[in-house]
């Protein structure tokens, strides 16, 4: 009886080992990682570098890249004025404004650099989301699964939140409601990063 209890515990167990460390589920169930990151299509993060955090700048958080290129230093993230768009695919509002900032994206790179931060949030569902805006989100985004940066920006958890960020580094804005048209974003851009489109 013992012997018998003792294989079928064997087996029990090899099996659980055996679906778990398969690679993935059956055919159909969903593409890879990889594939994700290649349909999102996703410009790559920017190039950032360790600069001393600046009074009333980005945290000095380093956070890896959602789809391609490096990690991004927040606090090194200077030169060009940026917006940073913290979402999450799981937000409502998030997945409505997308399409504008994507749009304005589309219109004012290399002038204004945009920089998502993908928040609370499983990078497949962030990557997934990706593609099905119109027109696509291309502009690059990063990983903060632990909301570090709504915390080091003093937003706790407003999301969807803007942030307007001026060349030499400093936080000049926080929006912290979705924008509603693009109309709305380019006039901000326009005011508080000086920026015209």
């Amino acid at each position: 009886m013992k012997a018998l209890l003792a294989a079928a515990l064997v087996l029990a167990t090899s099996a659980c080992t055996s679906t778990a460390s398969s690679g993935g589920g059956p055919a159909g169930s969903g593409p890879t990682h990889a594939e994700l990151v290649a349909r999102a299509a996703l410009d790559p993060c920017p190039p950032s570098v360790a600069h001393a955090h600046v009074p009333h700048g980005l945290p000095d958080l380093t956070l890896p890249c959602l789809g391609t290129g490096p990690a991004v230093h927040l606090a090194g993230l200077r030169g060009t004025p940026t917006v940073v768009n913290i979402w999450g695919s799981w937000c409502v509002p998030c997945q409505a404004e997308t399409t504008y900032l994507a749009t304005v994206y589309d219109a004012l790179k290399p002038q204004v650099r945009f920089l998502g931060v993908d928040t609370e949030d499983s990078s497949d569902s962030a990557l997934d989301f990706a593609p099905h805006v119109t027109p696509p989100m291309r502009y690059p985004s990063v990983v903060d699964e632990q909301k570090k940066v709504l915390v080091g920006l003093d937003l706790i958890s407003a999301v969807p939140s803007t942030v307007f960020v001026d060349a030499a580094g400093h936080v000049v804005h926080k929006a912290t409601v979705a924008y509603t048209s693009a109309a709305q974003l380019r006039r901000d851009i326009a005011t508080y990063l000086g920026v015209a489109s």
